[in-house]
């Protein structure tokens, strides 16, 4: 790394030496309990990495139990949850989301846990915009049934919801000012001044709120998928092509995108994602390189002791 790019991060001694006390936010897809696109795209175009997990369902109970605990390994504070990235499923669904269950469950019950992880729900529809009910239902259903849970986040004295924008639906204005009993933040991909970013290149614009992360970057697999399903078929060479990208550089772009995020010290590092497969930006482990990323962010997050537990067993 050479004195410029140094320059834009923060000491690696340093961010090992000292704990960041700000919120560690992972984004966490749990479509897989629904539509098994993922793996079937990760086979079918041969995939560079496999999750170590194999090709799990999100509504199993020990594949959320070994994530949680995964999780607390990296040094995670906060499950960004995302409702939905699937064409199966919409908003409304919320109520029947069988691994929102299995989390909750889990969630509810962490009382012999050193590292408590907490909850937040991110609204979206995938490759759309939610209606004005879609919006109520999921918002209703976070009122009734999370934002009074003990884990679920608040942020600026009301529980946070995030609002994936993609497009900009004509109500989002009037359902903020009639749900003005939650904290709203909407993000987007390399978001503005006014709104988060989900990913973002580096080096990130440095703001004292929230600071995006990834391990890298690849909408080959997501770009295929959606053409595809569109389409009936895709020219996956010409997706290649044509993605956007940002290459792993085996961990020294996560190193590097983490070590700038805690120079900005904001209040909420998000990293983009937990499990996100089609776009490349999971840290979750793989056959190829196993718990790197979940070391990574412990060690660079000053919380390598604090997770020595969840190394050990």
């Amino acid at each position: 790394m050479n004195a410029q790019t140094e320059g834009h991060v923060m000491n690696i001694e340093t961010a090992r030496a000292e704990r960041f006390k700000g919120t560690v936010a992972i984004f966490f897809t749990t479509h897989y309990q629904a539509e098994k696109r993922d793996w079937e795209t990760i086979e079918e175009v041969n995939g560079p990495y496999h999750p170590a997990a194999g090709y799990y369902r999100s509504d199993n109970p020990e594949i959320v139990k070994c994530q949680l605990h995964e999780m607390r390994r990296a040094g995670i504070d906060l499950i960004v949850y995302d409702a939905y990235g699937t064409y199966s499923m919409c908003p409304t669904d919320l109520a029947t989301d069988r691994a929102l269950k299995v989390l909750v469950d889990e969630l509810s019950h962490q009382e012999h846990e050193p590292r408590k992880l907490k909850l937040v729900i991110y609204i979206e529809k995938y490759d759309s915009v939610p209606t004005r009910e879609e919006y109520e239902s999921a918002l209703n259903f976070t009122r009734h049934n999370l934002a009074k849970c003990d884990f679920y986040f608040q942020y600026k004295g009301k529980p946070l919801v995030l609002l994936y924008l993609n497009g900009y639906p004509q109500c989002l204005d009037d359902v903020e000012w009639s749900n003005n009993d939650f904290t709203f933040k909407r993000i987007r991909p390399f978001g503005d001044i006014d709104v988060w970013a989900y990913v973002s290149s580096y080096p990130q614009k440095l703001r004292r709120d929230w600071m995006p992360v990834s391990p890298g970057m690849d909408s080959a697999m997501e770009s295929y998928y959606v053409e595809k399903k569109k389409n009936g078929k895709a020219d996956w060479a010409v997706i290649q092509k044509n993605a956007m990208r940002a290459d792993r550089e085996d961990g020294a772009y996560f190193q590097r995108q983490l070590r700038r995020a805690r120079l900005g010290d904001p209040d909420i590092i998000f990293i983009s994602g937990w499990n996100d497969w089609q776009w490349g930006t999971h840290i979750e482990p793989a056959v190829e390189y196993g718990y790197k990323y979940l070391d990574l962010a412990a060690e660079l997050l000053g919380r390598w002791t604090e997770t020595a537990k969840y190394r050990d067993q």
